[in-house]
């Protein structure tokens, strides 16, 4: 392997300072063309950071404007609105000015290319040919485009990813102090895009200390602490402004998952590691092999999982504080009650780096073997590399030819353009509604709006039984007192009904659009 790895570096390429242009410059292009004029909020998180964007810009603070009493937002950093708060007073012409805050996605992913790239080629000195693939395939991946052509905060998360580890890791290889701080602060800036970012600090302390360097490990701890300390502040200070009815959708994490754990105990721990363990499977077997059959899929994801491994190796020496990020990094995803594949694709380029990694150690570890085994087990190293090549490439294309990343948004705005025309003719600005299109019906519509039902840790196990989900939604009318109640999924559905009968009927059916029902609360 060091031989291919040798003649991959004679490869004919254009001087670097060329692939420095000549990389952003292809990815900002490819995430420009995904971008498309369907409504924001059809990932709910990207309409929050939109509500919370037109909340900085026009002076009236980090609020949830949609919902009634507008409080203070505990649920979401602020770095990424505050960003799009900048564009907002720019251009604050609502929706026009949403196009422009999907061209700085494009913009993020191009820089985030640009920080694989050099990460690959400074902490692991790969080839150029191969230090292009890690950044190509960690940016241009569909799945990484799913998430760029959307107000979210991903984009921007892996363009200071790559910045803020290549100082830390710096940091850890000169011990010096000074370097530690500026490794802290950069490191406290990622948290501050999104929140699992955080686990990088505790990495990068441990790496120092592991190496004896107390008061770098001291100064890296300060330095993170400038923005996690305010930040923490602001959570503790404002997190009761939510009702707990809606603190899994618009509060902060830390109470709503401690009241998860303490409620459900070892038992709902094992079941949501099983859960999050099923849907990681199903995502990466099939992205790696797009075929039904089970077994193929099961043994190319074994083999990218073997790779993996063995490319920890490889990543202790290069990049000790990345590798401990991932791991506690991919610990806390397993064990967080929500779809693990969003968190996944927030660290995507490092994968196929760790991969690549785990390629090279089994060829290099195959070399010392005898005759029979070493031609034997190069070939199967070779057969799942293609297979995981081939099958990856494949799944890619597809998406790209069909278009994956509009599905979801195109979706979201058909279903809520009548909500949000009936909302908007029928009511007035006064009103409040409860409705499964909420944060879109406030943007849209103007109007006040909130959930139809509640997320709690538990509901990543199992569903809410019809009466649980009954006394949600009379908690829901207790705390924020909609006029209207729109429903469109089943349990909403029966939920309506058993509110809408009885002898003293809460909801009052009134019509329906194509896709909910829409029923009036009766005040008492």
């Amino acid at each position: 392997m060091n031989r291919v790895m040798e003649q991959l570096r004679r490869v004919p390429m254009p001087p670097e300072r060329m692939i420095h242009v000549a990389l952003p410059v292809v990815v900002a292009l490819v995430a420009i063309l995904t971008i498309t004029p369907w409504p924001v909020g059809a990932f709910q998180d990207d309409a929050m950071y939109t509500v919370l964007a037109k909340s900085l810009a026009e002076g009236r603070g980090f609020r949830f404007l949609n919902l009634p009493g507008e409080p203070n937002a505990t649920h979401f950093p602020p770095a990424y609105p505050l960003v799009l708060s900048l564009i907002w007073r720019a251009w604050p012409s609502f929706p026009d000015n949403i196009v422009a805050f999907k061209f700085l996605n494009a913009f993020y992913l191009a820089a985030a290319a640009s920080g694989a790239y050099v990460f690959a080629r400074r902490r692991f000195r790969a080839p150029v040919p191969a230090a292009l693939a890690v950044a190509l395939i960690g940016t241009l991946s569909i799945v990484v485009l799913l998430v760029t052509g959307v107000v979210m905060s991903e984009p921007m998360f892996l363009a200071l990813l790559f910045p803020a580890l290549l100082v830390a890791e710096k940091s850890v290889e000169s011990g010096r102090p000074r370097d530690a701080l500026v490794a802290g602060l950069l490191l406290g800036l990622l948290a501050m895009v999104r929140t699992l970012g955080v686990f990088a600090v505790p990495a990068l302390g441990l790496v120092l200390l592991l190496r004896g360097r107390f008061w770098a490990a001291v100064a890296a701890g300060v330095g993170a602490a400038v923005f996690l300390v305010p930040w923490q502040l602001w959570v503790g200070a404002h997190q009761g402004e939510i009702a707990p009815v809606m603190v899994g959708k618009f509060g902060s994490y830390g109470s709503w998952l401690v009241d998860g754990y303490r409620e459900g105990g070892v038992e709902f721990a094992k079941q949501v590691v099983l859960k999050n363990t099923e849907e990681l499977e199903g995502m990466l077997s099939y992205y790696f092999l797009p075929v039904q059959a089970l077994w193929p899929r099961s043994i190319v994801l074994f083999g990218v999982l073997g790779f993996t491994l063995l490319g920890t190796g490889r990543f202790r020496r290069n990049a000790p504080v990345t590798l401990w990020f991932l791991a506690v990094y991919t610990l806390v995803i397993m064990l967080w009650p929500f779809e693990p594949a969003r968190f996944t694709l927030a660290v995507w380029p490092l994968w196929p780096l760790m991969v690549g990694c785990g390629v090279l150690a089994a060829w290099d570890r195959l070399g010392r073997v005898a005759a029979p085994a070493r031609i034997g087990g190069r070939a199967a190293v070779a057969v799942l590399v293609v297979a995981l090549v081939g099958g990856s490439a494949q799944y890619n294309l597809t998406g790209y030819t069909r278009k994956w990343w509009v599905t979801a948004q195109r979706d979201a705005g058909k279903r809520a353009k009548p909500i949000v025309e009936w909302a908007a003719r029928y009511t007035d600005s006064t009103t409040v509604l409860s409705t499964e299109d909420d944060l879109i019906v406030y943007l849209y519509a103007n109007r006040k709006s909130v959930p139809t039902s509640t997320f709690l840790p538990k509901q990543r196990v199992r569903f809410l039984t019809d009466p649980e989900d009954v006394q949600v939604v009379r908690d829901i009318f207790t705390a924020y007192r909609p006029s209207w109640f729109l429903v469109g999924s089943q349990q909403g559905f029966r939920t309506a009904s058993t509110l809408a009968g009885g002898a003293t009927p809460v909801l009052r059916y009134v019509g329906r659009t194509p896709d909910v029902l829409i029923y009036q609360h009766q005040t008492p």
